[in-house]
């Protein structure tokens, strides 16, 4: 009888120690996701290469001007400068994530054929600007701003800003600070807020499960590395836009990364006078690619528009 009691100890305390076993390599397994989705997420928002130089390329159609920015926040910028008509507007142009000034050239050319003056930038963490800190435009507004009051000096009329994906939500997050100083903004591929965009990139690059735990550990680990996240929002930031100001917004119709109902989501933000066009069938930041005539018909007419308005 004794015996038969002391056997039986050990198997009530087994379940104990297995569900104690769960709840330690569950904990674990918590604390790696969390941990890896905190690295990525501090990479993401990291400059991607080292400062490099930007050498002015040799171009047949205009006269490239070399220059330094310094921002109000103390970066340094890199910039292009091709002068233009002293009738026409200057533009300034914005790349996208990842990018440089350089890939704002294929734009800058049928611009500088129509006469505008024409200030190309590398955003910071970007090329051979300074910064490490990529906050997906948020920060960049400080280079925008830095832009426009050089070219406020330089050249007559209120400069009109181009900006893609990452250079429109730059352009978004500087406009209440810019208010009447921009005649204009064209946003190509623009994403709505920062949640959103790094849910698109999560549904499109990974299968539906791996895709929903992705985004959850980024969304969570997030705040350790940016703060408060909500404010990366190129729809609210774009309330700031003064009502008066024409505002071109594209979109690819197959874009995954920055949808068509993104760009209509900021057009109801800025009110009437922002207006959607949807290149069908293009990707994310493939317009010109997809219809390099409309493409440039519609830009020539909204830089028209942005005169007339003025």
């Amino acid at each position: 009888m004794t015996t038969q009691l002391s056997e039986a100890i050990p198997l009530r305390k087994r379940p104990r120690r297995w569900r104690r076993r769960f709840l330690i390599v569950n904990g674990l397994g918590i604390a790696l996701w969390l941990f890896a989705s905190w690295l990525v997420t501090d990479q993401l928002t990291q400059r991607a290469t080292s400062i490099r130089p930007e050498s002015e390329p040799v171009i047949e159609w205009g006269r490239i001007q070399p220059l330094r920015l310094t921002t109000g926040d103390e970066q340094d910028l890199g910039a292009w400068y091709i002068p233009g008509r002293p009738d026409r507007p200057p533009v300034l142009l914005l790349h996208g994530n990842g990018g440089t000034r350089g890939d704002c050239l294929d734009q800058a050319e049928w611009m500088a054929a129509a006469g505008y003056p024409l200030l190309l930038i590398t955003l910071r963490a970007h090329g051979d600007s300074t910064g490490n800190l990529n906050d997906f435009g948020y920060s960049a507004r400080h280079d925008v701003v830095a832009a426009v009051a050089w070219l406020e000096q330089t050249c007559p009329g209120r400069p009109i800003i181009w900006g893609r994906s990452l250079g429109s939500a730059a352009a978004m997050f500087a406009a209440s600070e810019l208010g009447n100083r921009v005649g204009g903004y064209a946003l190509e591929c623009p994403y709505r807020d920062l949640r959103t965009a790094v849910h698109n990139r999560t549904r499109a690059r990974l299968p539906p499960l791996l895709s929903w735990v992705a985004y959850a550990g980024l969304s969570l680990t997030a705040p350790l590395v940016l703060g408060d996240v909500d404010r990366i929002s190129p729809r609210d930031a774009s309330a700031g836009v003064p009502k008066d100001i024409p505002v071109l917004l594209l979109a690819g119709g197959n874009d995954p990364l920055a949808t068509p109902s993104e760009a209509i989501a900021l057009a109801e933000r800025i009110g009437s006078r922002a207006q959607v066009v949807v290149f069908e069938g293009a990707g994310h930041l493939e317009l010109r690619q997809t219809d390099p005539i409309r493409y440039r018909e519609i830009g020539l007419r909204f830089l028209a528009s942005c005169r007339t308005a003025d």
